[in-house]
């Protein structure tokens, strides 16, 4: 008899009971993925506003400042082929900055889309619950 309530005890510690229904275990793993998605979601967005601002800084950069002043004698005026590899150069960044824009908005959007999906089904179950 004692070995039984021993075994019980040991059992129970090992394996304790979850009284939380099938609908709870549902709702807290949603909120963990929910979770994830946010934290992802706000990741992407603050990547987002950092090339945001690279590329802004990018085409507001003064093309004049590439350019030495030409009273100044000792600088030397840099070469047509060089002006155009910097400009040349400056295009990409701006066209990279903007591909990656335009993924990082894609990925916002569908993180969101997965939030707004994650939302839904919590809802769903907690009203399930409650009924």
């Amino acid at each position: 008899m004692r070995l039984c309530v021993v075994t019980a005890l040991l059992v129970l510690l090992i394996f304790p009971f979850d009284v939380r229904t099938e609908n709870e275990l549902q709702i807290s793993e949603l909120e963990r993925a929910l979770m994830r998605v946010q934290q992802d979601a706000q990741a992407t967005h603050q990547q987002f506003l950092m090339i945001q601002e690279l590329r802004r800084n990018e085409m507001l950069g003064a093309p004049l400042a590439e350019f030495p002043d030409a009273t100044v004698e000792s600088v030397p005026i840099p070469k047509y082929e060089e002006m155009v590899r910097q400009k040349q150069n400056r295009k990409d960044r701006i066209e990279q900055y903007t591909a990656d824009l335009d993924r990082l908005y894609a990925r916002f959007r569908s993180l969101e889309d997965e939030r707004q999906l994650l939302m839904e089904q919590i809802n769903q179950l907690e009203r399930r619950q409650a009924e």
